[in-house]
């Protein structure tokens, strides 16, 4: 790709400035481990050309694991360097480019790639123009030719009157009252800020090191993450942006009555209170941080967690752009309001308006192609639902949702293998998602696969109040394997208050009732369903039930149950 050799100087230069734009790119803006540990590995490569850092000097340096870190059982650092070199391919996928970093596999060298007959240059984009390339002093510009037009300059002058004048008019009406606390809807585009602070009780070497692993844990967590952009928190800086609410989390090691305990609160920096808080025992180590931590990342930062919560209450109503159409999405979504839909519709339309390759917007687009014509009015089209997903997967190959609209499109045209290979894929991209994890699991038991018990129960784990998907998909499970009694007292024990109930929770009652032979018990939970979810224009009970569950195989399913133990008619 490169035409010659370019001088060690020139070589840095270009590094430093692609490095500089992929930093201001919204996947690195969103993503500070991935930008900090980009930033390291560039700065050694111009360093230490040709002498790439080993995994020892990435984790510790690079990524800020402890100097104990362990490279033989521990991977942590093949790993993010994979995501990263993920990253870099998607990047360059959606927006090329004539000047490329990349990173071969099984290194941990940042390599260059110019490709000198595209006239793309990224030194301009990034703000460095002035750069000299060759070492030598840069040389005065020399004078455009459509600047000795007089006339032209006239234009101009007048043209740059007018834009002056319209900004001034712009700032003044769109400069909102400081006392008031009114979110401004445009600021709802993107997820709110999160700022993450460790601190320990009785600071030691030992605390220390422990503080900065759990800082590290929920980096990475909330890096994951669709609900938040994770920041730097830097003193003065913590602060929430003009009409949108922000968040400080905050980690506390502290003695406890019986041994260390962590201490975590949620402070909303608009209101300048603790939104949330609990308390739990110290992990005795990092590998147990996924299972007692990873509960706390979902409660915090998942789509129906403390800060999504929080958003909901604020949103204004003409908030119709990003993340605000998601916000509404996954209220439709979670409890099939119909007058909710238009509403979505629109802000999707909007959204993609604004940005065409948004993958958040794109996967909830791909959602709603699937939907029976019970929910929306209109025939499902696949066609589109598919199409989406891949126009998602553009900017999204590393975004979970995005991996899982196409495993949603797959499952939907019953094929399980790719549904699960993508499904699979964005469990790992967001891991303490529970409602992915919730979906993951429920789509395998759909398929008959006997993976789908161990996500529904690391859903359940994760987010015990707020997975009701994962609750009702784990009881159809044990109904599935025989466990018909399991099945009744796993379910007696769900609350139905849960976040995001929806009708999930009476057909699954239905369901296990009936299986159980407690068929009163199984039409009063129908009952209730039909009028809570019933249409009011005529609608059958099988039309009712397809309606409320988009997954075709999961519907069949409970059809057959309900059919054949006489609960609902044919």
């Amino acid at each position: 790709m490169m035409s010659s050799p370019i001088s060690a100087e020139r070589r840095a230069k270009l590094l430093r400035a692609e490095t500089h734009a992929l930093l201001q790119s919204p996947d690195f803006i969103r993503s500070p481990v991935m930008s900090q540990l980009l930033s390291y590995l560039v700065e050694e490569a111009i360093a230490n050309p040709g002498n790439p850092p080993k995994a020892y000097q990435v984790a510790v340096d690079g990524l800020g694991r402890t100097e104990d870190f362990d490279v033989q059982a521990d991977s942590y650092p093949r790993v993010q360097v994979g995501r990263l070199r993920k990253m870099l391919a998607a990047h360059y996928a959606a927006h090329g480019g004539a000047t490329r970093l990349h990173i071969p596999i099984g290194h941990y060298a940042v390599e260059i790639e110019v490709d000198e007959t595209k006239p793309e240059d990224k030194l301009s984009r990034s703000g460095l123009d002035n750069i000299a390339l060759d070492g030598a002093s840069p040389t005065p510009n020399a004078p455009l030719r459509w600047f000795n037009d007089r006339q032209t300059m006239i234009g101009l002058a007048a043209l740059l009157l007018i834009m002056a004048i319209g900004l001034i008019w712009w700032l003044s009406a769109a400069t909102p009252d400081p006392g008031s606390k009114t979110m401004a809807s445009d600021s709802y585009a993107q997820p709110p800020k999160i700022y993450i602070a460790a601190t320990q009780q009785e600071p030691s070497a030992s605390t220390s090191a422990r503080a900065s692993g759990i800082e590290l844990f929920f980096e990475d967590a909330f890096a994951s993450s669709s609900q938040v952009r994770l920041v730097a928190a830097n003193g003065s800086d913590l602060t929430s942006e003009e009409g949108q609410n922000a968040y400080l989390f905050e980690s506390q090691l502290v003695s406890g009555s019986s041994g260390p305990e962590v201490a975590f609160s949620l402070t909303s920096l608009v209101q300048n209170e603790k939104i949330w808080s609990t308390t739990i025992a110290l992990p005795d180590s990092t590998s147990e941080y996924p299972e007692k931590l990873g509960p706390i990342a979902s409660r915090i930062a998942s789509i129906y967690g403390v800060i999504a919560t929080d958003q909901r209450k604020r949103l204004p109503d003409d908030a119709m752009i990003g993340y605000a159409c998601l916000l509404r999405f996954e209220s439709y979504r979670a409890n099939r309001d119909p007058d909710l839909l238009p509403v979505v519709n629109s802000c999707i339309e909007k959204s993609l308006a604004a940005d065409p390759l948004d993958s958040h917007i794109l996967s909830a687009a791909s959602f709603l192609s699937f939907l029976r014509e019970e929910a929306t009015g209109k025939q499902p089209d696949p066609e589109a639902g598919l199409e989406y997903a891949r126009r998602a997967m553009v900017r999204g190959r590393e975004d979970a949702s995005a991996n899982f609209a196409l495993a949603r499109s797959s499952f939907f045209n019953r094929n399980c293998s790719r549904g699960k290979e993508f499904a699979e894929k964005a469990a790992e991209l967001d891991p303490y998602e529970a409602t992915i994890q919730a979906q993951t699991g429920a789509y395998l038991f759909a398929c008959d696969d006997p993976a789908a018990i161990q996500y529904l129960r690391r859903a359940i784990a994760l987010d015990p109040r707020g997975s009701i998907v994962a609750e009702t998909a784990l009881v159809l499970t044990l109904l599935a394997e025989g466990r018909d009694k399991e099945a009744l007292e796993f379910a007696e024990k769900i609350v139905p208050s849960s976040t995001g109930v929806g009708p999930y929770y009476d057909i699954a009652m239905a369901m296990v009732y009936a299986k159980n032979g407690r068929i009163p018990e199984s039409r009063a939970s129908w009952d209730r369903l039909v009028a809570t979810y019933g249409s009011e224009k005529d609608e059958t009970q099988e039309q009712l039930l397809r309606r409320l569950i988009t997954n075709p195989l999961l519907a069949d399913r409970a059809l057959k149950l309900l059919q054949g133990t006489g609960v609902i008619s044919d």
